[in-house]
């Protein structure tokens, strides 16, 4: 099945050409590096406006003030269809790329998969796919189309034990099994004692949170981790991206009205000298 996603710009602080070089990129990313390892086929396109997507489609709006103290939510609305809200902020792209990744891999918000449990002081658990979360900081993320998107783990990520040339996240950052990247995190359910618990990963350290029971009536188990973890991603949002990603986070801070990279704008101008040379011809012949 083909799922379809809109991009909505719903602040000023974003061009709608640059809204337009973001769902290229992220659609490149879907075509090329998710759907060949996940198995979902997906497009991502830009609209000007929430009023002109199409029926069916899953909605990402960017807006300058998502009130969840968070960089970037996805949630289902009264028909149960997925949509995300992203916080804009210099690293948007990369917020946008990580909540289509998570909405397309898992559009009901409790899909889950029975592995071992992150904490070693626990057997079997269902551990929740999220699949930007464990390596969700800038310096994990990686260019395309000389835009700054997010790492996503694979499938392999919830295999039982290590195994050589196996890769576990898309870019390599993860090297084993439910592994947690410095600035991410992990959510799993635990059958003995029926709580929810959470793994962060801060400096170099881990820290281990317990959030008890998922109330009755509350929602998903993804709504209910996201409860607790919107101050983390929000703080995520505002670090800078690493020198080596520099330039791909450039659309992301401009408000010009035209966003490209010197190779981009080159091969452009090249182009335009033959298309204008192609004009003069034919006005010649008329």
């Amino acid at each position: 099945m083909l799922n379809q996603v809109a991009l909505i710009s719903e602040t000023k602080n974003i061009t709608s050409s640059a809204l337009s070089m973001i769902s290229a990129a992220i659609q490149k990313q879907v075509s090329r590096d998710l759907a060949p390892i996940w198995n979902i086929e997906a497009t991502v396109d830009a609209f000007e406006k929430l009023e002109d997507v199409p029926l069916g489609y899953w909605q990402v709006l960017i807006k300058d003030d998502i009130q969840e103290d968070a960089a970037g939510i996805h949630l289902n609305d009264d028909n149960g269809q997925p949509y995300a809200l992203v916080q804009y902020s210099d690293d948007w792209s990369l917020t946008t790329s990580h909540e289509t990744l998570e909405m397309l891999v898992d559009p009901s918000g409790n899909r889950t998969v029975a592995t071992n449990s992150p904490s070693p002081k626990q057997g079997r658990a269902l551990v929740l796919v999220e699949v930007s979360d464990p390596s969700e900081a800038p310096e994990f993320g990686y260019s395309v189309n000389g835009v700054l998107v997010s790492d996503f783990y694979t499938p392999n990520f919830f295999d039982p034990v290590t195994a050589p040339s196996v890769r576990y996240s898309f870019t390599g950052a993860i090297k084993e099994p439910r592994q947690v990247l410095d600035g991410g995190y992990i959510s799993w359910w635990d059958p003995l004692s029926g709580h929810v618990f959470q793994l962060f990963v801060e400096k170099g350290k881990k820290r281990f949170e317990d959030l008890g029971k998922l109330p009755a009536g509350f929602g998903t188990l993804r709504s209910f981790t996201d409860s607790r973890t919107n101050s983390l991603r929000a703080k995520q949002a505002t670090a800078p991206p690493p020198k080596a990603l520099a330039l791909t986070a450039a659309i992301s801070r401009t408000r010009r009205a035209s966003v490209v990279d010197e190779s981009t704008e080159a091969a452009a101008k090249s182009l335009r000298k033959q298309l204008n040379r192609f004009t003069r011809k034919v006005a010649t012949r008329g």
